[in-house]
């Protein structure tokens, strides 16, 4: 097979659609990967205030029987 100048510009134009495809596909890479992070930090934050309703609960003295709140000292 000899090499002409219409295999190397079908070539040239396959290399060229490759190229576009793998941009493209790291494009879409990078905005799921933002979206990801963004999902990560909401999901932190939520368990971060989780853990801190959990601490509180904790830290809280449980309520005298018939205690009504006025405390007169």
């Amino acid at each position: 097979m000899s090499i002409t100048r219409e295999n190397i510009e079908e070539r040239k134009s396959v290399l060229q659609n490759d190229i576009v495809t793998a941009k493209q596909r790291l494009v879409e890479h990078d905005k799921n990967r933002q979206e990801d992070t963004a999902l990560i930090n909401a999901l932190t934050g939520a368990f971060q205030l989780c853990e801190g309703f959990l601490q509180q609960l904790d830290n809280e003295k449980p309520e005298m029987v018939g205690d009504d709140g006025n405390d007169k000292q």
